[in-house]
């Protein structure tokens, strides 16, 4: 007979800690080995416990559901994490993905969500719940979108600028004047929706323009 999976669950709510509690007690094949209302104290439990699943919140106030996923990753890698959340923002999403989630739903969700989520999870796969892959396609359509409003010149400079080079060398190199440049720059930063290079240099990188 399979092992019972054995899950810990973190929320700054005890409301949605007894909750999940309820659900998971009834799901054949999962067992709650410990709880905790706060991130810290949930690195500081799991160092004790064999935890093959963590449950936890996105939104905390004394550490974020990113930089705890992070830190059970570095510390725990074989502990596989789901995220819980009332909001389904393809940034935060991302973020978490980022982190080292294997699956994202929201606090909404019914029970054969959770009972899918959990399955899907303790086996070596992900899981997203629908909500969450309809923004995270929206986000992709987005990005592809605004990638495509560049121009070839202007993904050209976009380069340049990532190896550094300033408008009178990026000027000298196209052959244009430096006010061309400086009009490029603006049309670049406008279109991406970025203010700085390093805010430019990220956008680029995300969205493999370079």
């Amino acid at each position: 007979m399979e092992a019972e999976k054995r899950i810990f669950i973190v929320d700054d709510h005890q409301m949605v800690i007894d909750g999940l509690r309820l659900i998971i007690d009834t799901i054949n094949g999962f067992t709650i080995v410990g709880e905790s209302t706060s991130a810290t104290q949930a690195l500081d439990c799991l160092t004790g416990l064999n935890t093959d699943i963590l449950l936890t919140d996105v939104s905390m106030p004394e550490m974020s559901g990113i930089e705890l996923t992070r830190l059970v990753k570095k510390k725990f890698p074989n502990i596989k994490i789901i995220a819980l959340s009332m909001f389904s923002e393809s940034q935060v999403v991302a973020e978490m993905i980022d982190a080292g989630i294997s699956g994202y739903i929201l606090k909404n969700t019914g029970k054969q969500e959770l009972i899918e989520a959990l399955n899907k999870v303790s086996y070596g796969q992900n899981y997203f719940g629908q909500d969450i892959t309809l923004q995270l396609m929206k986000s992709f359509k987005r990005n592809q979108d605004e990638s495509s409003r560049l121009t070839d010149r202007e993904i050209e400079i976009i380069r340049m600028i990532e190896q550094d080079f300033g408008n009178k060398q990026i000027a000298d190199m196209l052959f244009i004047s430096e006010r061309t440049v400086e009009t490029h720059r603006k049309n670049i930063l406008r279109k991406t929706n970025t203010q700085t290079v390093v805010g430019l240099l990220k956008y680029a990188y995300e969205r493999k323009i370079i």
